[in-house]
């Protein structure tokens, strides 16, 4: 994870920049994620993963009027606690 200099730095992401995100929900599309710069993203073909499930994401094309930054999720950094 980032140190609290770093995250402070971080204002918005580019295309193809890595990030850290937590999903917050889900649908039969994909997952919804808050990344860690506090930015709403969507990744497709994600709706197995559970809220508050950890992930590293690259972005693919950044939010635009209606809709979501689009990201695709590279790999799961920590899973949450099973109930």
């Amino acid at each position: 994870m980032f140190t609290e200099m770093e995250e402070k730095e971080v204002q918005g992401y580019e295309v193809l920049d890595g990030c850290y995100g937590t999903v917050v929900g889900r649908c039969q599309k994909g997952a919804f994620l808050t990344l860690d710069n506090g930015e709403d993203a969507f990744a497709y073909k994600f709706g197995n993963l559970w809220p508050s499930t950890k992930v590293l994401c690259t972005v693919l094309k950044l939010a635009d009027e209606g809709r979501r930054k689009l990201v695709s999720i590279d790999s799961v950094a920590h899973y949450p606690a099973a109930a």
